[in-house]
């Protein structure tokens, strides 16, 4: 920021910059002030012929005064262009020193007692107006007026016949005038560098500001457009997403299904041993009636092998029926969203049989404690979803190779009809940092085996949306894990 100094900029660029930017006013204001002065030019005259003979007057002083006004029109018509600016100046202090010179030099010639110090008088005014004609080279009008003070005090008016109390009388006039003129043209001259440099402030705030608002306009339209293409980005997320869990979800039905198919070869392929030695024997029985060889002994033994087989196919088929409908009620379930009543201990009995399959395969055990009473009026597949990924989620995460884990589903009937399920093992535990993200979808300590991330992300959105309750998970390094669900028995919607 460009300082002033004496009323002028430090800055050389600064000053002239200034002084282009006021000429046209400056010039302005002096063309008033000269024509001004042609006016008060005619007071002189008429004294002139007051003080002095008239032949003087009219062959010398009044030829000299009106000499000046041809040379006021010239500075009044000289154009207002930084190629004139210096010549105006000069050509002001031309003419304040012409009107000094014709209003200080009458005292010389005149012998009227008092006359020194009204001329005085008059050579004060020109020294006030000295003051208004330059506002941007107040120095030089300090100069001058100070110039002229001295010159008349000093070397005139000691020979205009006046008293010393008139010379000290036109002192005090003087130094009044001059400082007067002196302080105004300095106040004058900043005041008006400090308008110019707040205007120049202002205008580069302006641009600056302006500079800033298409700056902020099109980082607002780089903005909009990122948001248009993270909206975009989110939108094929969901979808993503929605497609992965659905994915999950048959993929977790079609585990079920292979299981349970895997189940069922077993009594079905005893029941179908059991039916070919039944015909085989029944074949036999036959052979022996037509060769009339049928003895007592050989068709008690047939009706013996005939109650073991029934027993033996009567037996797989019930386990085989079972498992059917067990896995026909899960899996409707879970590819249904339907509502209905249904007893809380009866149903996590039929979803453990439909993953007995899986869990035979390991060797931990489940533990079930849940009153038999206990019902809900809510929607079972998606409980059912929710207690198939924690247990298969335990059976992954929870249990190194080789070790034999407890798993303990407790359901307890609380205040306000609600149902609180606790879901807990014995497992390794979670440290913080996955505990934190356990629930977000995608998050996965299990990718290289083919985990997706998304097994507890659908727990806590079924529980949370479709089920109307909440989850909670408690877990440490080494001490197991304890899901805690929350949940109406009969939800609001």
């Amino acid at each position: 920021m460009s300082t002033q100094k004496w009323g002028r900029f430090t800055d050389p660029a600064m000053e002239q910059d200034f002084r282009l930017s006021v000429l046209a006013r400056e010039v302005r204001g002096l063309r008033i002030n000269l024509m001004a002065l042609m006016a008060l030019r005619l007071l002189p005259m008429a004294l002139d012929f007051y003080y002095m003979p008239q032949g003087m007057v009219i062959g010398v002083y009044l030829p000299l005064r009106l000499a000046l006004f041809p040379f006021l029109i010239f500075i009044i018509l000289l154009p207002a262009r930084p190629s004139t600016y210096t010549l105006r100046h000069v050509c002001i202090l031309v003419m304040l020193s012409y009107i000094w010179l014709l209003t200080a030099t009458p005292p010389l010639w005149v012998d009227v007692m008092g006359v020194g110090v009204t001329v005085g008088f008059f050579i004060s005014v020109v020294v006030l107006m000295n003051y208004l004609f330059l506002p941007t080279r107040w120095t030089w009008m300090l100069a001058w007026g100070l110039t002229a003070s001295f010159l008349y005090i000093v070397f005139i008016m000691p020979h205009s016949g006046v008293t010393p109390f008139q010379i000290q009388v036109a002192v005090v006039m003087h130094v009044l005038a001059n400082i007067f003129g002196a302080f105004t043209a300095y106040q004058l001259a900043t005041s008006r560098r400090t308008e110019f440099l707040r205007h120049r402030q202002l205008e580069e705030a302006n641009a600056e500001l302006r500079s800033r608002e298409t700056i902020i306009a099109q980082q607002r339209d780089q903005l909009a457009t990122q948001v248009q293409e993270v909206e975009s980005a989110h939108k094929s997320l969901l979808e993503t997403q929605a497609s992965l869990v659905q994915a999950e979800k048959m993929a977790s039905l079609g585990g079920l299904v292979a299981g349970v198919a895997h189940e069922l070869n077993t009594p079905m392929g005893v029941a179908v041993t059991a039916i070919t030695h039944l015909r085989d024997n029944v074949e036999a029985l036959d052979r022996t009636l037509a060769a009339g060889e049928l003895t007592r002994s050989r068709l008690l033994d047939y009706q013996d092998m005939l109650r073991e087989s029934a027993g033996l196919i009567w037996s797989n088929l019930s386990r085989a029926a079972a498992l059917v409908q067990s896995f026909k009620q899960v899996a409707v379930d879970q590819a249904s969203a339907e509502r209905r009543p249904f007893l809380l201990l009866d149903y996590i009995d039929e979803l453990l049989l439909s993953l007995a399959p899986r869990l035979r395969a390991e060797r931990h055990q489940i533990t079930v404690e849940c009153p038999p009473d206990l019902t809900m009026d809510s929607y079972p597949g998606a409980l059912s979803q929710v207690l198939t990924h924690l247990v298969l989620n335990a059976l992954i995460h929870a249990f190194p190779p080789g070790q034999e884990g407890m798993i303990t589903i407790t359901c307890v009937a609380l205040a306000g009809n609600r149902v609180e399920i606790r879901f807990a093992d014995d497992g390794r535990g979670m440290v913080p940092a996955v505990a934190e993200r356990m629930f977000d979808p995608f998050f996965t300590t299990n990718r290289a085996e083919g985990g997706s991330g998304l097994g507890l992300h659908i727990v806590f959105n079924l529980v949370t949306q479709t089920l109307c309750g909440s989850i909670q998970a408690t877990t440490a390094p080494g001490r197991g894990t304890c899901f805690t669900l929350t949940l109406p028995a009969i939800p609001s919607r």
